[in-house]
């Protein structure tokens, strides 16, 4: 017979990987299913959490046994375990594929050939007929019935493996690194069990070795946790500091009870560990706290999210509803101010010039509110071509010269000596950007003016609009460029804004890779805007 350890030494690390791995393991399924008691799949782990420590449990009783019949005693309550550890497990994996349980043929067999095995363990010496107690451990001798065990073994985790592999296939991106955890730790239990109690026992011999295969359960423990936690039970920041806690609070608790002989140091370090648990534990809460906000948090977002786009919806349909009969009224009421429906009295002139204005001014905002809508759902498109911005500006000039000559104000338009190149750029959408600041500028200034010139300064275009009017607080420029936001001075001397305008303009530039941002010195001190636009080369 060949021995790798001497007696003293294998009972040692067994003891020591027992005491960790028990503990450890009820902790990690203990904790599963606090999180959540009435999921089945909490439920199937935890059972999996205490069938995977019974096996090894059972067989380490077995090297106290003085008699073979106590040390058969024992082995048959472990195959008995790894029976009742094969139909959980099976279990566990159909939940944790949400496949439903309907007692087809295999789940019949899974059932019926547990229970069979763990009578036949229980009560015949088919699985094992007697044991011998040797220098280290015990080495069994099987009947036809091992045979039994092994097969229901093989059977069970070839469908396994086969549906692990049916499910990857299925599974959407972010599903396919969960089933990688469980199948690695799957894998990994195996492989370790197959070479410690079926190759080592069969080819060379080794009996006292198989203990190490069992403790492999708590590498299928843990990467089947992880695997949960990346699905939906808690977050992976939790189960490793909780790991961690468990793992110190069990290597404090192996020093007291197996390293510590002296009374006056059990007191210390069992005071230690006291104090470690109530830290460890507040550690843990905390971190769950966190995890539970940021939840909250996720979830008000996406909440936020599905209402934001109700309202963009909303606004589209409802602007587009009222464009139409707005437009109408508009029509009808010039054609009625231009005589085509016959003359009308004095006294009809000036609400026909209201309505003319009113619907105007909703057409407007209405024209806004789709632009919003266009650019909150990323519907703009563009038309790219190659535009003088002097053009534009001069243009825009002549449209806007009465309604500053209105109100008795100067617009002062700063042409550049030299002719500056050209932009591509989206004529209508720089247009109406620059058209919105410039009568914005007009709106907010009650005396004085407004001035407009542009140039060329380290590579971009720019273009530069100052008024003499309200000017503005750094909280209001803060703000300045939100969506149905307005500073303080513009609300008192402009009642009828939106708060689009400027909303629209900041996006149309960046559009062009460009900026629009305001500048001034504080309130009645005048305000300065820029957009600036790239140059590029055709």
């Amino acid at each position: 017979m060949i021995y790798f350890l001497d007696f003293e030494t294998y009972l040692t690390i067994n003891r020591i990987l027992l005491f960790v791995m028990v503990p450890l393991s009820l902790f990690i399924g203990g904790w599963v299913y606090l999180s959540n008691r009435k999921e089945r799949l909490n439920q199937l782990f935890f059972l999996l959490s205490i069938s995977i420590i019974s096996f090894p449990t059972f067989a380490y009783l077995t090297f106290f046994a003085t008699q073979p019949d106590i040390s058969l005693f024992w082995v048959k309550w472990a195959f008995a375990s790894g029976a009742w550890f094969l139909v959980v497990f099976y279990f566990f994996f159909i939940y944790f594929f949400r496949e439903e349980i309907r007692f087809k043929p295999l789940q019949i067999f899974v059932i019926t050939g547990g229970i069979f095995i763990i009578l036949m363990s229980f009560f015949t010496n088919l699985i094992v007929k007697e044991i011998e107690i040797q220098e280290i451990g015990v080495r069994p001798f099987f009947g036809l019935g091992a045979y039994l065990f092994y097969t229901f073994a093989f059977i069970i985790f070839i469908f396994i493996f086969y549906r692990f592999y049916k499910n990857y296939i299925i599974a959407p991106r972010e599903e396919k690194t969960k089933i990688q955890y469980f199948f690695v730790g799957t894998l990994i239990f195996i492989l370790l069990n197959t070479f410690f109690n079926i190759i080592l026992p069969i080819f060379r011999g080794t009996f006292e070795l198989h203990q190490f295969g069992n403790y492999a359960g708590i590498i299928l423990l843990g990467l089947t946790a992880y695997a949960i936690t990346k699905r939906e039970l808690f977050g992976v920041r939790l189960i490793l500091t909780a790991l961690l806690v468990a793992l110190i609070a069990i290597l404090l608790a192996a020093d007291l009870f197996l390293l510590t002989q002296k009374l006056s140091f059990q007191i210390i370090k069992g005071f230690t560990l006291i104090l470690f648990l109530y830290f460890g534990y507040l550690l843990i809460r905390s971190v769950l706290q966190e995890i539970q906000r940021r939840a909250h948090i996720q979830q008000l977002y996406q909440e936020l999210e599905k209402l934001d786009e109700a309202k963009t919806e909303f606004m589209s349909i409802v602007s587009h509803q009222l464009r139409t009969p707005l437009t109408a009224i508009k029509g009808y009421a010039s054609m009625v101010k231009e005589g085509i429906y016959g003359k009308f009295s004095e006294k009809i002139k000036k609400p026909l010039n209201n309505i003319l204005i009113s619907s105007e001014r909703l057409i407007k905002f209405i024209n806004d509110i789709l632009n919003v809508t266009r650019i909150e759902t990323g519907r703009i498109e563009l038309s790219f071509e190659r535009v003088g911005v002097e053009e534009i500006i001069s243009s825009i000039i002549e449209e806007l010269e009465v309604k500053a000559k209105e109100k008795n104000l100067y617009l002062k338009w700063e042409k550049p000596e030299e002719e500056l190149p050209k932009l591509t750029i989206d004529r209508a959408k720089i247009r109406q950007v620059i058209l919105n600041l410039i009568d914005n500028a007009i709106k907010y200034t009650s005396k004085g003016g407004v001035k407009i010139n542009c140039r060329v300064r380290e590579g971009k275009y720019l273009v530069a609009i100052s008024d003499t009017g309200a000017g503005m607080s750094k909280e209001d420029i803060a703000r300045l460029f939100r969506s149905f936001s307005r500073g303080e001075s513009g609300v008192t001397y402009y009642k009828e804004g939106t708060g689009l305008g400027l909303y629209i303009a900041r996006n149309f530039a960046e559009m062009h890779d460009g900026k629009v941002w305001a500048e001034s010195e504080g309130k009645s001190k005048g305000s300065t805007f820029y957009i600036e636009l790239p140059i590029k080369q055709q």
